[in-house]
């Protein structure tokens, strides 16, 4: 149940982030012959997003399976999902704020991507985390159903 207060808080902490402006320039993604221009809200809200959502996962399981998911692995998820969340959100910000003031270097702009990389792979570690909780309470519960079945 704490892993879920701690994706609940985050996720208004999100939320309240994305309502406040963001840095004044958006950052454009040019990917396979298609243009996007992703802003500091939408990168924030699809964070709060998914923060809402793996609240409601730990939240549905405990309280409806009958072994709850490890703490100690939603604690990993949540740290991993929260460095993701601070690598991406610093990078996009830092990015954005240089690419107003003046032209960055293509050196620093490398920089930026392989924070925003890391960040990326640390949320990515998370969701693996949250994978390996629910396999890991999945055979335990078969496991016991078993043993109780034996008995």
């Amino acid at each position: 149940m704490r892993p879920a207060k701690l994706f609940a808080i985050l996720a208004i902490f999100q939320l309240c982030l994305a309502l406040v402006n963001g840095p004044p320039r958006p950052i454009d993604v040019y990917f396979h012959a298609t243009y996007f221009v992703v802003g500091h809200t939408h990168l924030v809200g699809l964070m709060a997003l998914t923060s809402v959502l793996f609240a409601l996962v730990y939240f549905a399981a405990s309280r409806w399976v009958s072994h709850p998911l490890s703490n100690s692995l939603g604690l990993i998820h949540f740290v991993f999902a929260l460095a993701g969340f601070l690598f991406m959100s610093s990078a996009f910000t830092i990015g954005s704020a240089m690419a107003s003031r003046f032209r960055a270097e293509a050196v620093f702009t490398h920089w930026l991507l392989l924070v925003f990389l890391a960040g990326s792979f640390c949320f990515l570690l998370g969701c693996a985390t949250l994978a390996t909780n629910c396999v890991w309470t999945a055979i335990s519960v078969f496991r016991t159903k078993e043993n109780k079945a034996s008995a």
